[in-house]
């Protein structure tokens, strides 16, 4: 028997179940198309669409009832920027300056947090009571980059890259970047012992000594 016998008795034989009939003439090199119908949801979710499609369209052109893109994406931002207005409201932005940071010396509570700061964070190079290890000593009247409480916080803030020091400004927040500039002035003049040998330029007079006055 050749293959196209086999393959008419096997194509008759198929045809004849009532489940899978065949659509005549739609036989493509062995392949052949049964008249199966669509899934029931399909139809279903076909027909919904094609209702849908003429209120949308009427929506939107015509009855101006459904927003455009562009509409739905200028309400959207006017949205976000309302939230953002919220949210900088509620969390102003903290901007460095002597009179901002003075806020936090000499406070109790800020000393307080910016010890556990300094400990976690900058004793290993400048020591456990801010002698000075690998870098400076904290507590002389002697400073490299400047005395004032902004200088002390962008010096924090920026690290000194060609000395080895990390940059904390993406670490920290600005709050308790402040709170360590508020211990290390309550610890000017403590004269630990091991204190390391005084580095940069001597200041008769500390900002910190000022603002008591």
């Amino acid at each position: 028997m050749s293959n196209d016998t086999h393959h008419d008795d096997a194509s008759r034989n198929r045809a004849a179940s009532p489940d899978e009939p065949l659509i005549q003439g739609h036989n493509y090199d062995g392949i052949e198309e049964y008249d199966n119908p669509m899934p029931g949801w399909w139809v279903w979710l076909f027909w919904i669409c094609v209702a849908f499609a003429p209120v949308y369209v009427l929506g939107m052109h015509v009855f101006d009832v459904i927003p455009t893109y562009e509409e739905k994406l200028e309400a959207d931002q006017a949205e976000l920027a309302k939230i953002r207005t919220a949210w900088d409201a509620q969390n102003p932005t903290f901007e460095a300056s002597n009179a901002a940071i003075a806020g936090f010396v000499g406070v109790d509570e800020a000393i307080a947090a910016g010890r556990e700061l300094y400990s976690a964070n900058c004793a290993v190079c400048h020591g456990n009571s801010g002698e000075g290890l690998i870098g400076p000593n904290l507590t002389d009247a002697y400073w490299i980059h400047g005395n004032e409480n902004v200088d002390i916080y962008n010096v924090i803030t920026n690290g000194v890259l060609d000395k080895g020091m990390t940059p904390w400004g993406n670490i920290l927040a600005p709050e308790e970047r402040s709170r360590l500039v508020a211990y290390i002035r309550s610890i000017e003049g403590t004269d630990p012992e091991g204190a390391k040998e005084p580095q940069g330029t001597l200041y008769e007079e500390t900002l910190y000594e000022e603002d008591e006055s």
